[in-house]
């Protein structure tokens, strides 16, 4: 039997197997590790007891390195002893799958305005497990939670999803501070901000109106001079 962590590790910390057998005899016995058919070393091996005795029993254990790719590798021991009468050896196996966690990677967008309404995304990129839950923030007030049920697999096991975000650019006069707030499996919330900014227009000289300055009366519903920024970037109006 193998056993792994209690919890999850993310890419590039060691974990440690351990593998056990009981009831065997005689004494003499081979164990071996592998990671995907590659040979692992063993930390510490141990048979016993160690005077004569009617069965025995070994406990091993390997450390593995985790990797980014490893959500569908596996670790396995094999046991090779002389009352399998040549048969193959007994294998354990533990499914990475069951121990990585991989962050997630945010980045948020904003297009430029269709109308009166401002589209920002959020792209939740390359996690692992797929539980996750979304929050989106307006100023700090939450404005919407959702549970990441559409998702898409990678290659590599891990999973991407995006949420779209619509503000309404007449029912802003001031900076508005977005926040795309991610749980990932019970860890600790990461977020990213986007920042919708409000131009301040001149006044004209001769007429007292804002340059492009619209009336509601004549142009009900048109809102201008509406711009974003994100995170230092180029700015759309």
């Amino acid at each position: 039997m193998v056993s792994g962590p209690t919890g999850r590790a993310t890419p590039e910390q060691t974990v440690s197997f351990t593998c056990t057998s009981h009831g065997f005899s005689p004494r003499n016995i081979s164990l071996k590790w592998f990671k995907n058919g590659n040979a692992l070393s063993a930390s510490q091996t141990s048979v016993d007891p160690e005077k004569d005795n009617a069965s025995y029993s070994i406990n091993s254990t390997t450390k593995v390195l985790l990797a980014p790719g490893d959500i569908r590798s596996q670790v396995i021991c094999e046991v090779a002893h002389v009352t399998l009468q040549g048969g193959p050896p007994l294998r354990g196996t533990a499914n990475l799958s069951e121990t990585i966690l991989v962050p997630p990677t945010l980045e948020i967008t904003g297009y430029p305005p269709v109308g009166n309404q401002v589209n920002v995304t959020c792209q939740v990129n390359k996690f692992y497990p797929q539980r996750l839950q979304l929050t989106w923030l307006e100023n700090g007030i939450v404005s919407r939670t959702e549970p990441a049920s559409t998702l898409v697999e990678n290659k590599d096991g891990t999973f991407n999803h995006t949420s779209w975000f619509l503000v309404n650019s007449c029912a802003h006069r001031a900076a508005v501070v977005l926040t795309c707030q991610v749980e990932h499996d019970g860890q600790p919330a990461v977020s990213k901000n986007h920042t919708l900014e409000v131009s301040a227009p001149q006044k004209d000289q001769d007429t007292g109106q804002t340059p492009g300055e619209v009336t509601t009366a004549t142009h009900p519903g048109v809102c201008l001079f509406f711009f974003f920024t994100i995170e230092g970037s180029n700015s759309f109006f």
